[in-house]
């Protein structure tokens, strides 16, 4: 079998190559069928040959380690029947008529897509086509179908800004492999009350677990659409929400502060008739640059002991004497990080075991509620609120990643990192107006097996097309 018709899946009968040129890394192959009748399909003449045309291919894959151009020899033939004088150009299977590259190019084209840092521009410039030709490629031939819904699902909504109707777009995840099951362009009740409802009743039953954030529209869902389902609170956004009210505290701090030092710069500008500028003060930089220490969780924090050369306080310090330091600005912190750090640990313990979490978050609320921090005691209220769903996170399901199998809890962890790579898509393409084509091309990239369901129009049976040049 020669190499080169055995790439382009020919049998060697079918054609014959006539000259092969190498010219650096380039190699060029001249290809064309060997000369036997032909006769007309519609009237049964013979037909005569009126010449041979030549069209340049360029085959994406390397042969013996040079690139590929192919040469081929087109014949063109008419009927001599003067009242029939049918026209038509001998084609080749492995490349369409009007194209400039084999069918193996598309296929090339399709798979470079599965790298989300891929663009059109860039596809485009590898295999030496329009960036118009890889997305239309592209949108031929994938057409990504809703995978199936499984007993634990994620939902969350992600930032895509395209259009008015299409700013919050849904994503929805198999827990088990993190598959994405599907992305809606919305997350408005027009667009989600008849998707969710054209999911055969059958299918929405077999869905145990619905994991979110505290969205109420989403714990919703599972009276709505999903009976037997429990709803699940992530536990992320939990701890997510009461650091952001002890951010919002430090930040109130440092506005404070700052208005403080604006108040005593414009003095001191009065006082000496001319303009100061008065450095950061104590309070500001240790507020800006270490409310870290407040807001990580113990176990993520390290210390270190070794003094390091201060830039602002021009001496020696380490991570407990920032700490120190920020502490004296308001003894407060110390005090909102240890109840902070009290649902940090309850978290991480109990996995598996609902029932001791739910007694330990009893306690929790019990002491959040007795704080005479309003902070916490708004977060005993949210605990309060959503005790059942944050207890539902405490289940263990099997989870799939990496070739193995283990237990997990139920979290929205992996759809946030889901979250991530359609924002990574979204700028990498510096933004899109399609959405059909950015979801197929969200769905292609992260799916671990994406089925391709789009068609091409080309037929490989046919041998002979009516003649366009």
């Amino acid at each position: 079998m020669n190499s080169i018709t055995d790439l382009l899946d020919l049998e060697d009968g079918d054609l014959c190559i006539t000259e092969t040129q190498i010219q650096g890394q380039t190699k060029t192959i001249t290809i064309e069928t060997k000369p036997v009748a032909h006769y007309c399909p519609n009237c049964g003449y013979r037909m005569y040959s009126r010449g041979v045309k030549k069209r340049k291919v360029n085959h994406p894959i390397l042969q013996d380690n040079y690139s590929l151009i192919i040469i081929l020899k087109q014949r063109r033939w008419r009927c001599t029947n003067p009242e029939c004088l049918y026209d038509i150009s001998e084609n080749f299977k492995f490349v369409n008529k009007r194209r400039r590259t084999s069918n193996a190019t598309d296929m090339l084209i399709v798979d470079a897509y599965r790298n989300l840092m891929e663009t059109s521009v860039s596809i485009a410039k590898k295999f030496h086509v329009s960036d118009s030709h890889a997305h239309e490629v592209f949108d031929r031939y994938v057409k990504l179908d809703r995978l199936p819904l499984t007993d634990a699902i994620s939902i969350d909504e992600v930032c895509i800004d395209m259009d008015e109707r299409c700013k919050y777009a849904l994503v929805i995840q198999d827990f088990h492999t993190g598959d994405p099951i599907d992305l809606l362009r919305s997350r408005r009740n027009d667009v989600t009350e008849p998707y969710f409802t054209g999911i055969p009743i059958e299918e929405r039953l077999s869905v145990k677990y619905l994991i979110s954030d505290m969205y109420k529209p989403y714990i919703a869902y599972v009276e709505k659409y999903f009976p037997n389902a429990i709803p699940v609170v992530d536990s992320f956004h939990v701890i997510q929400w009461i650091t952001r009210l002890i951010d919002n505290h430090i930040r109130q701090l440092i506005k404070k502060y700052r208005q403080r030092d604006r108040e005593l710069q414009a003095k001191l500008s009065m006082e000496r008739h001319e303009p100061v500028t008065l450095p950061v003060s104590d309070e500001v930089y240790i507020l800006q640059k270490y409310r870290w220490l407040v807001l990580s969780n113990l176990s993520n924090i390290r210390y270190h002991q070794d003094l390091r050369m201060d830039p602002h306080f021009h001496r020696l310090m380490n991570t407990f004497d920032y700490e120190d330091a920020l502490f004296r600005i308001d003894p407060n912190l110390q005090e909102f990080r240890d109840l902070k750090e009290k649902y940090v640990q309850f978290n991480s313990r109990n996995n598996g075991d609902p029932h001791s979490a739910r007694l330990e978050l009893y306690t929790l609320i019990k002491e959040y509620r007795s704080s005479r921090h309003d902070i916490f005691r708004d977060f005993a209220s949210l605990l309060e609120k959503f005790e059942d769903p944050i207890i539902n996170s405490f289940i263990m399901v099997e989870k799939m990643g990496n070739g193995k199998i283990y237990n997990s809890r139920l979290s929205n962890g992996p759809i946030e990192s889901i979250n991530r790579k359609i924002k990574d898509l979204k700028r990498m393409g510096r933004g899109f107006r399609n959405f059909e084509h950015f979801r197929n091309r969200f769905l292609y990239s992260t799916r671990s097996a994406p089925v391709l369901n789009g068609v091409t129009d080309y037929n490989p049976v046919d041998y002979f097309e009516e003649d366009d040049f």
